[in-house]
């Protein structure tokens, strides 16, 4: 009898190992076949690092879309002053999505202030709750998340299974992937390394406007507002609300004051940054690489501007920390040919000391001669000269030209020049052309 149960048992127990095993692997494959959107290049990968940060490690935590993470750089803010801070951000996060991102906040990082970057985005598309919730843990918070959406866009409750189970909507994907899909740690915290951010400088000066004017916000809008800041009183949540500094239309703009005052009027703090570019050191013809995101060189000065805005209201704590210094070290791998190696250490620069206006590039003989505009205040001037391998200090000088002799007649060279001043008897560092001059050899 014993033999004959042994001898039953035994096939079941091999197919209830062999589901075990199927699941485990289909539940890790799918966390590689989840879309990765090729534009953003790490649509997720700020909610992915979150997670993986030590409880009660940050003295801030921001939440938003895009426009949080392509704005503000935890890793350019620890690089300056030892202050951690976190992004939970993800391309297309809309208000909808923001209770439940402050819910999965606090999970983790108790009682610090949350930033919360508002847009006009109130509705969430298909993509954008993917970006968010994929890498979610599961959890009632999870659930309450999609379930609302679901349930708000009038979705049938049967495409909700994807989201639970992303190998069912991804499973196809093995033929399109890259090898860029199977790294989900990159190691640099999240940061943002996508080519527009680091490489595109897009003028928005004609599309940039400010008014005066409100406009009743749609309902929908005003009922997802509301029922944000009903959840924060009832959580008695420490919210800094911000409204970036980007492109909005007229009429986002209007509906967004009708917003802000009511921000207002409930008794939470708004940060309200969108007429104050020049406050900030923003060029609306330089720092951005689209109207709604700034390129690393306006990141770099808006970190700079929030985190001394923090520092002026809330107590934050300069630290040490291994990890934070190899993430740093890392993603200046990434981003070093696109910026000067003086720009990211944000305690030596002075952003409205202007950048040098580059006059004229021209070869005579062996030599490329470079000639600049002088800059009141300045007390000198630095020449930076770039190759494939990035930029290189060449040159220091009082003067406003310089003339290349190390140069080869087969290399592209391109120049740029960074002014400095001195205060208490240090350096710091203006602005600059960052795509500056360039001469082919031999033209």
């Amino acid at each position: 009898m014993i033999e004959y149960l042994k001898r039953f048992r035994a096939p079941y127990i091999r197919i209830i190992c062999f589901c075990v095993i199927l699941f485990v692997l289909a539940y890790h494959a799918q966390y590689y076949l989840q879309y990765r959107e090729r534009y953003n290049d790490n649509s997720s990968f700020q909610v992915i690092d979150f997670y993986k940060e030590e409880k009660n490690s940050a003295d801030a935590v921001f939440i938003g879309s895009s426009c949080c993470f392509s704005f503000y750089s935890p890793l350019f803010a620890y690089e300056s002053y030892g202050i951690r801070t976190l992004n939970y951000s993800s391309s297309g996060m809309g208000m909808m999505a923001y209770r439940y991102a402050i819910e999965e906040v606090r999970k983790t990082q108790k009682e610090v202030p949350i930033i919360l970057t508002i847009t006009p985005n109130y509705q969430m598309e298909y993509l954008g709750v993917h970006f968010m919730s994929d890498y979610m843990p599961m959890s009632g918070n999870k659930i309450a998340f999609l379930s609302r959406y679901f349930t708000q866009d009038g979705e049938s409750i049967l495409n909700s299974i994807g989201f639970y189970a992303t190998i069912m909507e991804y499973h196809d994907r093995w033929v399109e992937m890259e090898p860029d899909d199977f790294i989900i740690d990159e190691g640099i915290k999240g940061a943002t390394r996508h080519k527009y951010y680091l490489s595109t400088i897009n003028d928005i000066t004609e599309q940039y406007l400010l008014s005066a004017e409100k406009e009743e916000m749609p309902d929908q809008m005003a009922y997802l507002m509301n029922d944000l800041l009903d959840y924060c009183d009832e959580k008695k949540e420490n919210i800094i609300f911000l409204l970036p500094p980007r492109v909005y239309s007229a009429e986002q703009y209007r509906q967004l004051n009708t917003l802000a005052d009511l921000i207002s009027d409930r008794g939470y703090d708004l940060l309200d940054l969108r007429d104050k570019l020049e406050e900030i050191g923003l060029h609306t013809d330089r720092d951005f690489y689209d109207v709604s995101h700034t390129n690393i060189h306006g990141s770099i000065k808006y970190t700079d501007y929030l985190l001394n805005y923090l520092k002026q209201h809330y107590e934050l704590h300069s630290v040490e920390d291994q990890g934070w210094d190899k993430a740093v070290e890392k993603y200046h791998t990434i981003i070093d040919p696109y910026v000067l190696d003086i720009e990211t250490d944000m305690t030596k620069r002075d952003y409205f000391l202007d950048r040098p206006e580059l006059l004229s590039l021209v070869k005579e003989n062996d030599s490329n001669i470079l000639n600049w505009q002088n800059v009141q205040e300045a007390d000198g001037y630095v020449v930076y000269r770039k190759t494939d391998s990035g930029f290189e200090k060449v040159y220091e000088t009082g003067d406003t030209s310089f003339k290349d002799e190390e140069v080869n007649a087969d290399m592209n060279y391109t120049y740029t020049v960074i002014a400095y001043k001195l205060e208490n008897g240090e350096r710091v560092y203006g602005d600059y052309d960052y795509a500056g001059l360039s001469l082919k050899e031999g033209q």
